[in-house]
């Protein structure tokens, strides 16, 4: 197994480098996540035809009994996608979904097809509900603040969601907060894919490991996320030294950019698994938050 976090060889610059994740990092994923979850769990019970108040209320156990096992032991269920572990499940609402209309289909018999279901959990499902949360954004305590904070520093959004989306987040909260915030809108990079893992790519080593974490290893190789991230250090002349990211999600935010020489911040929610928080705190180039506003006080 390779060595993890290998120090980066490219030479400091002066120029501070600030990437913010956005969904779930300057947003309550939790709170903006409720009609997603809502209308996810109405279309499981159509699809399984749980037409029957027994037949509903036996979905909600399963419902339940899957939530509490990610509560249980983050660490045991991975998210997948393309048959790669590369997130924690339990980390935010729209995650939790996929392990819980497996179990569904896996109780009610239903879509046995692995590929066929894989497309239906993550991809239509996904997409028809992720569409109830539009035009309804909650923003976390202090995002105004450290938008506002940030103003004429070399600051950017890189985010797997689409970039006119979340642009379009940022100007209702300037327009929120009377002002202060619409400049980042215009240095947003979405469609991030930072789910994507791609082994044919060495310029990272493959694997992280993470104590806590003994059933699997932190994927590192998410070269379209690191090209994404390169490309804003070249066109400003600056290195992964001189770059902080900030994200919610270790495996998805900041384990690859870490793993470049990067520094992180892990702003933690109630559903950060204890294990990502330990690794983070104790890691020299790491930071764990649970105020946003504490960005602005790195130094």
């Amino acid at each position: 197994m390779t060595t993890p976090n290998p120090p980066s060889t490219t030479p400091r610059t002066q120029t501070a480098v600030t990437v913010l994740d956005f969904d779930g990092t300057m947003t309550d994923a939790e709170a903006e996540g409720e009609p997603f979850v809502t209308g996810y769990l109405e279309d499981l019970e159509a699809l399984v035809g749980a037409e029957t108040p027994e037949a509903r209320a036996r979905v909600r156990a399963i419902v339940d009994e899957v939530l509490a096992e990610l509560v249980s032991a983050p660490e045991r269920h991975p998210f997948r996608w393309k048959g790669k572990a590369v997130a924690p499940a339990s980390v935010d609402p729209y995650l939790r979904m996929v392990p819980i209309a497996d179990r569904v289909f896996d109780r009610f018999d239903a879509f046995a097809n692995h590929v066929d279901r894989g497309r239906l959990t993550g991809g239509v499902l996904y997409k028809h509900n992720y569409g109830r949360t539009k035009g309804r954004p909650v923003f976390r305590d202090g995002a105004a603040e450290v938008i506002a904070g940030l103003a004429g520093t070399e600051t950017f959004v890189v985010t797997n969601s689409h970039t006119a989306a979340v642009a379009e987040k940022i100007r209702m909260l300037d327009q929120q907060h009377g002002g202060g915030c619409a400049w980042l809108a215009a240095r947003v990079h979405g469609d991030a894919q930072k789910f994507e893992v791609d082994d044919s790519w060495n310029g990272v080593p493959a694997e992280l490991v993470v104590p806590g974490l003994e059933s699997r290893n932190v994927l590192l190789r998410r070269r379209r996320y690191h090209d994404r991230l390169k490309a804003l250090l070249d066109g400003l002349g600056a290195g992964w030294p001189d770059l902080t990211v900030v994200g919610d999600i270790f495996e998805l935010d900041l384990a690859l950019p870490l793993g470049m020489g990067a520094r992180v911040v892990l702003v933690q929610t109630r559903h950060t698994p204890p294990y990502e928080a330990a690794f983070v705190a104790a890691h020299p180039r790491g930071v764990v938050c649970t105020d946003l506003r504490d960005v602005l006080r790195l130094p």
